[in-house]
């Protein structure tokens, strides 16, 4: 016969493991979420800039802001749609920037920010990747849509302004197209002088030039990226450049941060 004393130590220890059990439970239901990185853009997206010194000093959203970088530490993007998988990495160069600008900040450009591009490293749905790596040998290389590079934002003017949403599977074509035509529409990006004839076009033509022409949703003929454009352009623009009868000259980089 077991003594009885035996038997309720046995029963406290079953409840004291329980009790211990709970919060890792519960941890591990909840550590962030795509919601999270889009409250924060909705936010702190303010017009053409991000309000990096307000999120900085605001530790809630911080918080915020890091259990979702921990949730896209870990996620399994093998598991998500194609749509899903373009919208995630679209999103982690985004947030990754804004860690690196967060990290270090004041800057006055990513530039002041050693390694920016190809040494700072970030968790990315299981691997170790600088945003250099998520842009190119993720993003581009893996799904060859090539308005990515018009939702792609490296914390600085020459980028569009960031999108005071996160990007998603379920909109992304739509964000993706609204995207392109906000590029054309943009001066700072895309500027034509009819009567001149003169194209003024945003240095990723010059940077990325065979990679638009890559494009296969998108086929260019010729030799010239500027005329992936064509389909968000009007039709006097596209008629001028598909003539090839204009000048073209490259928008040289805004490095300062875009931040206001």
């Amino acid at each position: 016969m077991k003594h009885p004393c035996n038997f309720k130590q046995n029963i406290w220890l079953l409840f004291a493991s329980l009790l211990l059990s709970v919060p890792v439970m519960a941890a591990d239901k909840q550590i962030g979420s795509p919601a999270d990185y889009d409250a924060i853009l909705k936010k702190y997206v303010v017009g053409d800039y991000f309000q990096y010194g307000a999120l900085k000093t605001n530790a809630a959203d911080m918080a915020r802001f890091e259990q979702f970088l921990a949730w896209q530490g870990r996620a399994d993007v093998k598991k998500m749609p194609r749509a899903g998988q373009i919208a995630f990495y679209i999103n982690a160069y985004n947030s990754c920037c804004i860690k690196a600008i967060l990290d270090n900040y004041p800057v006055h450009t990513p530039k002041d920010v050693a390694g920016f591009f190809d040494k700072l490293k970030f968790d990315v749905a299981g691997e170790k990747l600088t945003v250099n790596e998520i842009e190119y040998d993720r993003l581009i290389a893996n799904y060859k849509d090539m308005r990515a590079h018009f939702a792609v934002v490296c914390a600085d003017r020459g980028c569009l302004p960031l999108m005071p949403a996160a990007y998603s599977a379920k909109s992304l074509d739509q964000d993706l197209e609204a995207a392109a035509k906000k590029f054309v529409g943009d001066e700072r990006h895309f500027k034509v002088d009819k009567e001149s004839g003169e194209v003024q076009i945003s240095k990723i033509f010059e940077w990325y030039g065979q990679k638009f022409l890559d494009d296969p949703d998108r086929p260019v003929s010729g030799n010239k990226p500027e005329l992936y454009l064509t389909g968000w352009v009007d039709k006097d623009v596209r008629k001028l450049l598909e003539s090839g009868k204009y000048k073209l000259k490259i928008i040289e980089w805004d490095w300062t941060l875009n931040e206001k």
